[in-house]
């Protein structure tokens, strides 16, 4: 008998656990949802003013967040990236070996060049990169807050409106072009989005948007990807085009500034 009240209790505990788990979830969502449309008005408005990209630090009831809005113009497309900065992120952000990296970049040139029915297709969404031999789950882990797949007005990366770490990768890969975005930037110190380039990011049409959630003791990551236009189901002057199941983040993304780089 008391095996069997022992297991009752340990199972009771067990439900609790995972309906706390199931709020807290919830809660992340919702508060990172609504501060993501704020960030958009705010956005907005910036752009009508001829501002520079705003800081996006929310308090929605009692639940704090911030949101980081990062161009999708600025990151490496997986439909039309060239091989050798393909490279350079698997190899500088990946932790591939640099024969692997480059084997990897081409696989995924030739994937999305493939015609249909012949085993290779364009990425719709970063999760394709897993269709490509030599790519794995570890890998798709390190570079997905760098790529963009499937998104509207996407092509070649902008490296003006790059993120600060991204042009690492322009500097191996292009060190003649890496040069020239850096001084449209605000020098090679500039900081996105807090540089010269936040202005010009301001501009943009899509974006990514990542809103960072603080409910308890956890950290949870929100991210959608939001483009100008009409809505018609909401009537808002944007509309997203892909959103992502919440994510836990390490305590130390949030004192660290912002998108997920944990």
């Amino acid at each position: 008998m008391s095996l069997l009240v022992a297991g009752i209790v340990a199972q009771a505990r067990v439900d609790t656990h995972m309906a706390q788990l199931h709020v807290a979830r919830a809660k992340a969502v919702a508060a990172g949802d609504g501060a993501i449309q704020l960030m958009m008005v705010d956005l907005l408005t910036a752009q009508a003013e001829g501002g520079e990209l705003p800081v996006g630090h929310y308090r929605l009831g009692d639940i704090e967040v911030r949101v980081s809005m990062v161009p999708s113009a600025g990151l490496v497309d997986l439909n039309s990236a060239p091989a050798e900065v393909l490279a350079a992120l698997f190899g500088l952000v990946g932790g591939l070996g640099e024969e692997d990296a480059r084997l990897l970049a081409q696989s995924v040139v030739e994937s999305r060049g493939a015609a249909p029915g012949q085993g290779g297709a364009r990425f719709d969404a970063i999760e394709d990169l897993l269709r490509v031999p030599g790519a794995s789950r570890a890998l798709l882990d390190a570079v997905r807050d760098f790529i963009v797949a499937g998104g509207p007005g996407q092509g070649g990366t902008d490296w003006a409106l790059a993120p600060e770490a991204l042009l690492q990768v322009l500097a191996k890969a292009d060190p003649a072009q890496a040069e020239i975005a850096r001084p449209r930037r605000g020098g090679a110190a500039a900081s996105y989005p807090r540089a010269a380039g936040a202005q010009a990011a301001v501009t943009a049409s899509a974006w990514r948007a990542d809103a960072i959630v603080r409910y308890g003791d956890t950290l949870w990551l929100r991210r959608r990807w939001v483009a100008l236009g009409t809505n018609p189901a909401t009537a808002l002057p944007w509309y997203t085009t892909r959103t992502e199941p919440p994510r836990v983040l390490a305590q130390d993304s949030y004192l660290a500034g912002g998108s997920a780089d944990a």
